[in-house]
């Protein structure tokens, strides 16, 4: 790639997914947040989808690892080899044509990490490196004008965390967040199957599981003869110790997650009581915006509709709504929007 001196980079760095953004030419990168690491030489053997398919798989020479796990950093080491490493493949080690690094991460950050990951972006040789809320960033890429003074409030269902923000006048007026979200149900799924099934199943088994079966109002899931949907899992018989299957429908899977999805449902109310009034009285009309990849379960909508008693929207880009919003910002000039650190 030709170089050039005024680049700008957005990176989504989130917990099941990392999305790159290059000015001029698009999203480059979106794949798992994982990375897979030779115990040996402490080299990187992939990362993205080639470290995902080793996941659960590997030998005792490598480490598969997930560095941002419950919307927090498990390890920033890790963090930046895997942004070294794809911004090396998308750069071809010319990380000198990248002028400016944006970094959207989680709400639940501490002032530390944040510190830290600016800290990665200048050790990358980036000096204009700023980060900037997951919450902002997705409101922007679905479309909202967080800009106007109107309360606008977000929900992001991601990997590692459910996240709530209410928005006005160009910033975070109130958020929260709770470590409860994808991961987490793919734990309760597994939980579940082991304990009615008797059957242990991995992560990315429990990940087919819970895309395959997943509602949470109305109607259940059917096939087009209108029988219940069912799932063949394949596991290990925790009595015998042999591999063996079980059949999972639909039913069970919902009550799995709506109970996984009670304390969100605690949070949301909570961070419905505290918003402002004037703000309140906004979301009246405006509603709650859902983002991330969990957003896409089936009945999720009208599953806050009722509780909130506000209208509900999807993004109509909730996979990539961060890294959208990302690229916003990167084509604004104001640097009073983006945060101090």
């Amino acid at each position: 790639m030709k170089e050039k001196s005024n680049l700008s980079v957005g990176v989504d760095l989130g917990t099941s997914n990392l999305l790159i953004y290059v000015e001029g030419q698009g999203t480059l990168f979106n794949e798992p947040s994982i990375i897979a690491i030779d115990k040996a030489t402490g080299n990187v053997v992939s990362v993205g989808n080639e470290a995902a398919k080793l996941d659960g798989k590997t030998h005792n020479k490598v480490e598969v690892a997930r560095p941002m796990q419950g919307g927090v950093i498990s390890d920033i080491q890790l963090i930046r080899e895997i942004l070294l490493f794809t911004l090396d493949k998308i750069f071809l080690s010319n990380l000198a044509s990248i002028n400016k690094l944006l970094i959207c991460i989680p709400s639940e950050i501490t002032n530390t990490e944040k510190e830290a990951i600016v800290e990665l972006g200048h050790g990358l040789g980036i000096q204009n490196t700023e980060i900037e809320e997951e919450i902002k960033a997705a409101a922007m890429g679905s479309g909202i004008d967080i800009f106007a003074p109107r309360g606008h409030m977000v929900i992001d269902i991601g990997g590692g965390t459910t996240d709530f923000g209410i928005l006005s006048l160009g910033e975070v007026v109130l958020s929260k967040s709770i470590k409860v979200a994808g991961d987490f149900f793919d734990r309760q799924v597994i939980d579940h199957v082991k304990t009615v099934h008797k059957l242990e199943i991995g992560n990315q088994t429990a990940e087919k599981i819970k895309i395959a079966l997943a509602s949470l109002t109305g109607p259940l899931p059917s096939d087009e003869e209108g029988n219940p949907l069912i799932f063949q899992a394949m596991g290990r018989d925790l009595v015998s110790g042999l591999p063996r299957q079980a059949l999972l429908n639909t039913e069970e899977i919902r009550e799995v997650l709506l109970n996984c999805f009670e304390p969100i449902k605690a949070v949301l109310l909570a961070t419905l009581e505290e918003t402002p009034p004037e703000l309140a009285g906004d979301l009246v009309d405006s509603g709650i915006l859902l983002t991330g990849g969990c957003s896409q379960i089936p009945g999720i909508k009208e599953y806050f509709a009722e509780i909130a008693h506000i209208p509900v929207y999807l993004s109509e880009v909730p996979l990539t709504a961060v890294i959208d919003g990302c690229k916003k910002m990167l084509k604004m000039t104001n640097k009073h929007f983006y945060s101090e650190v």
